[in-house]
């Protein structure tokens, strides 16, 4: 049942590729093939309350053999979580697509159906053979997303990228490969000795998974590609693809190499130097991502330098490896993969009415589109990890499993990252939103942009009002890997240093609320103009050439501090490396036009090192 479900999402791909110029038939079949992943989603659900009731047939392993080689797919724990959130938003990501281009989107729905495919044979693959083939129909699926956003520089930095990953994993199969004799998940880690090869091979994998969670300094390609590509793909693809490169490197501590053998390349406190550096990169992630996205005006790349920054925290937990630490980082994936995409769409929605990216030439959205500005909102208090979402208790999990390890840099570049989400969040808040209304006559976005939207922050009130559920989820996971569950009941979290209770969280705003309310309807007030309340009565045209909005220049003397320091960034390091490779090319090329004696010294150097190499 397994390989025919895939096989019946790459059949609705082709159909949506075939009906590519009639939008709604091609959004159609894309919406029917994300409904597969849900299907199985319900019929594996580690706690549904109808899963006694109703079987749908999958099986939970199977291994299909094809000409070249045999694949094998089962459902885990842990691979049932990603698959929520790889297959979980995509039927109402693609349902929003249709609403979302005004023109026939040409192949948009056909390959984003593959896209789906090739995440879903990831989660589902239990050898690397199997995970690296669907690995490779996502990525490419991806990049003909890329493509059709036409802007040079995006497709360039993401077909890099992406080529850089697949070398850097499969080197690391084909070493892991050489060291166990297997490529099966399961006998992988029991095959693995703690040699240099090992080492080599961890570290060329994370540096590929690095690469699709955007992880610092591999990020290069991210705010290009999601600055210049289709709304709609870009929520999935920060919703939904970006964690596939965590859930490898999940994979990688706990499966592929194993944490028993990392611990034998030394420890800090507990944490393994391979699990530390990562968070470190994670922290700096989260840092420097929030910098940067408080610094931008384009509405695109201020979420897509937030998606940087909150996937920092994923990196920070995995590394950790407590079961506090990753259970605040499951718990932040889950929650960054609805926020985010909610975040997108609603950028696509406000795009859609008013043609504007930049937030200093928005303003007043949400009188004229109040039901996108209450779907925004929600996500933007989780993604803030204000303490009446779902984002607050993610965070305080990984806030406590810091302070538990006395981890005293990792804790502080934690919370100056949270602060500094709120602050670009209260940007993209008042900016695009509130503050002066610059386009009085724009509608509501349309009900099939809306009716996605609302379903994906649903999870976000469950998750707030039951966190228990989803740390039961953890608990299953923890369980199949060897780990110890955080202790939790369906309201509350508690730890060795501190509690959480939602119920309390709730009671006490909804007495703040009450409290609010009465001094409101008890204080004489009277209704005024907005221009009373935000510019003092003046009008803004008798200051012509005076921008009066609030996002200009938002945090400028925050801007003005860190600005020297993130001038070039990470470009001109990748630049100097280009400039290098481009003179080895050179060198290389004019080499090998030399004369035929110089080619005959050329090949006995090269016999020189192999017999220096075999002797060594």
């Amino acid at each position: 049942m397994i390989w025919e479900a895939i096989s019946l999402m790459v059949l609705l791909a082709l159909l949506a590729y075939a009906t590519g110029r009639l939008s709604r038939y091609s959004g159609i079949f894309a919406v029917l093939a994300g409904f597969v992943p849900l299907a199985m989603l319900f019929d594996w659900a580690p706690t549904a309350g109808l899963k006694h009731l109703i079987s749908l047939g999958f099986e939970k392993s199977t291994a299909v053999n094809i000409k070249i080689a045999t694949l094998h797919f089962s459902i885990t724990p842990l691979s049932w979580l990603f698959l929520t959130m790889v297959g979980g938003i995509f039927p109402f990501i693609a349902l929003y697509a249709i609403s979302y281009f005004k023109k026939a989107p040409g192949g948009f729905f056909g390959s984003m159906t593959l896209a789906l495919v090739g995440a879903t044979g990831v989660v589902l693959a239990s050898d690397l053979l199997t995970f690296f083939i669907f690995w490779e129909v996502m990525s490419w699926s991806a990049f003909l997303l890329v493509v059709r956003g036409r802007d040079r520089s995006a497709i360039t930095s993401y077909f890099s990228f992406s080529a850089l990953s697949a070398y850097l994993i499969l080197f690391g199969i084909m070493v892991l490969r050489s060291e166990a004799e297997t490529l099966s998940f399961s006998s992988l880690s029991s095959s693995i000795t703690s040699s240099r090869l090992t080492l080599l091979a961890f570290i060329s994998m994370a540096a590929g998974f690095g690469v699709k969670g955007a992880l610092m300094p591999l990020h290069i390609w991210a705010p290009r590609a999601y600055s210049r590509s289709e709304e709609p793909f870009v929520a999935y693809l920060a919703g939904g693809l970006s964690k596939l490169g965590y859930y490898g490197i999940f994979l990688l501590f706990y499966s592929f190499v194993g944490v028993s053998v990392i611990t034998r390349f030394g420890t800090f406190r507990g944490v393994p130097y391979l699990g530390y550096s990562l968070a470190i990169f994670g922290a700096l992630s989260a840092f420097i991502g929030t910098v940067l996205a408080f610094m931008e005006d384009d509405l695109r790349k201020l979420l897509a330098y937030s998606s940087i920054g909150q996937l920092g925290y994923i990196a920070i937990g995995i590394g950790i490896g407590t079961p506090l630490a990753l259970s605040g980082a499951l718990f932040q994936a889950v929650n960054h993969t609805f926020f985010k995409a909610v975040l997108f769409l609603a950028a696509g929605s406000v795009y859609y009415r008013t043609g504007r990216w930049k937030i200093s030439e928005l303003g007043g959205v949400a009188y004229r589109m109040p039901f996108t500005f209450l779907a925004a909102l929600f996500s933007i208090f989780a993604l803030a990890a204000i303490p009446i979402t779902s984002g607050f208790a993610a965070k305080w999990l990984l806030y406590v499993s810091t302070v538990d390890k006395r981890f005293v840099f990792l804790t502080p570049i934690m919370l100056i990252a949270g602060v500094g989400a709120f602050l670009y969040s209260f940007r993209i808040l008042y900016g695009v939103f509130l503050g002066e209304p610059r386009y009085p006559d724009i509608k509501e976005a349309p009900a099939l942009q809306l009716i996605p939207m609302w379903i994906l922050v649903m999870p976000l009130v469950i998750f707030l009002i039951f966190p228990g559920k989803l740390m039961d989820v953890f608990g299953e996971i923890f369980a199949y890997y060897g780990l110890e569950g955080v202790s939790h009941t369906d309201f509350a979290i508690t730890t060795s240093l501190s509690s959480y209770n939602t119920l309390a969280v709730i009671f006490a705003l909804m007495g703040g609320l009450m409290v609010a309310f009465i001094i409101y309807v008890s204080r004489p007030h009277r209704v005024v103009s907005h221009y009373d309340n935000y510019l003092s009565g003046e009008i803004p045209e008798v200051h012509e050439g005076l921008s009066l909005h609030a996002a200009t220049r938002y945090y400028k003397p925050v801007e003005d501090l860190f600005q020297p320091y993130f001038a070039h960034g990470a470009e001109r390091f990748y630049h100097h490396i280009e400039v290098g490779l481009e003179g080895v090319g050179d060198g290389l090329r004019r080499l090998f036009k030399t004369t035929v004696s110089n080619m005959i010294y050329l090949v006995l150097a090269g016999l020189l090192l192999i017999g220096w190499w075999l002797t060594w």
